[in-house]
């Protein structure tokens, strides 16, 4: 399944983009090389070559530089849970959905491997790490509950859907870069989702 596309961006957000990804991946960089607590938002905007208040712009808390995943990511996945076709099962949608977004993974794995870096040397982030992920996992029970027709705080079964999905994901990508990204992402991923499906049918 083809993920729906965004509208491309004008030159303005463009250039907005580019500002908060350099911030985000300098901010990620020097706290995995220095250790969170050597960081400052002062030394973050003197390499980028922007202002303090310019940063202030973007993000909230130095944290937030570091956490911050792809912004459009939860949209894109939104939007392919609730408008792929009606014969497939959500079990599916949601396995090919988080599929397509894996890729992305795949190709950024530096970025990927820093933050673990950064939340193994600075465990206090991972409340942090687990509310921004959380959040994400809030708009995809959504998105289920609009596909299912159903009340998302009424039903048992888009959080049950969408949780054991995500550990699906969780258990493949942690593998994946335990054992050094020897083998594809996306094949650790079907093998993770083919063993769930075999222990759903126990």
């Amino acid at each position: 399944m083809t993920l729906p596309k965004n509208p491309p961006l004008g030159l303005r957000e463009r250039k907005k983009r580019a500002t908060r990804d350099a911030l985000a991946d300098t901010a990620l960089r020097m706290a995995a090389e220095r250790g969170l607590d050597q960081v400052t938002v002062e030394a973050v905007t003197a390499e980028v070559g922007v202002s303090v208040r310019t940063f202030f712009n973007y993000f909230g808390h130095l944290d937030d530089a570091i956490l911050v995943a792809d912004p459009d990511l939860t949209e894109r996945t939104r939007r392919a849970i609730i408008e792929a076709p009606a014969g497939s099962t959500t079990l599916t949608v949601l396995r090919e959905a988080i599929s397509e977004e894996l890729t992305h993974i795949e190709v950024g794995h530096d970025r990927w491997e820093l933050q673990c870096t950064v939340l193994g040397n600075t465990p206090s982030l991972f409340p942090r790490f687990l509310a921004a992920r959380g959040a994400d996992e809030q708009a995809l029970i959504a998105a289920v509950a609009e596909r299912l027709g159903v009340e998302a705080d009424a039903d048992l079964r888009p959080r049950l859907l969408v949780h054991t999905t995500l550990a699906a994901v969780r258990s493949a990508v942690e593998l994946w870069t335990a054992t050094g990204r020897t083998r594809p992402l996306k094949a650790v991923y079907d093998e993770a989702f083919a063993e769930l499906t075999a222990a759903l049918r126990d």
